[in-house]
């Protein structure tokens, strides 16, 4: 038996259950047709990527993986990437497609389930008028955030460890500005072999 409080609320919840229901029974196009009206106002951030190379956190040796690198020629939303590009190429987290390799360093192309580590920065927007959940109509506090991401690597020494790259990314100054802003975020995603 639910609590007291649990049954009153039987008639609220009930409502929201057949308004789940009638989400689940739309079809995939009317879902993504709903969710775009939403979204409408909002502005995704299409960051321009070049090839590059990373050098791994966990394969022995000077190992380079192939990338896909934050431009240099960006307009739209250029501080944002730029921050993220720039706290990735820092002391040489990153390498552009046509780098000089280390004596011993090793380009190694077609490693299969390869992700590298990836630090991602979260601009927080306006508040979004539009915040009715498209499924209950309640209202929620919702953001128009901007959300830009690079992978990067171990530094140009070839020994760092992934928790220590993630340390130094963290107290670059640009990224401490832009984490004093409320709302901002940043994460760290590790290097997948």
């Amino acid at each position: 038996m639910g609590r007291y409080g649990d049954i009153q609320r039987g008639k609220e919840l009930n409502e929201a259950l057949t308004k789940l229901r009638a989400w689940e029974d739309k079809s995939r196009a009317e879902k993504q047709a709903l969710y775009k009206a939403q979204r409408g106002s909002s502005v995704k951030v299409n960051a321009n990527r070049v090839k590059g190379y990373v050098e791994s956190f966990g394969l022995a040796g000077r190992i380079y993986l192939p990338v896909k690198l934050l431009s240099g020629t960006q307009t739209a939303n250029s501080t944002l990437i730029g921050i993220v590009r720039e706290a990735a190429e820092t002391t040489g987290r990153t390498h552009a497609l046509d780098f000089t390799l280390p004596t011993g360093g090793i380009k190694l192309d077609g490693l299969s389930g390869y992700r590298p580590a990836r630090l991602s920065l979260t601009d927080r927007g306006a508040v979004v008028a539009d915040n009715k959940s498209r499924i209950t109509d309640d209202e929620y506090k919702r953001y128009d955030n901007k959300t830009v991401s690079s992978p990067f690597g171990s530094q140009s020494a070839g020994d760092e460890l992934y928790t220590a790259a993630v340390t130094a990314i963290s107290n670059i100054q640009a990224i401490e500005t832009f984490l004093g802003t409320e709302g901002n975020r940043i994460a760290f995603t590790p290097e997948v072999l």
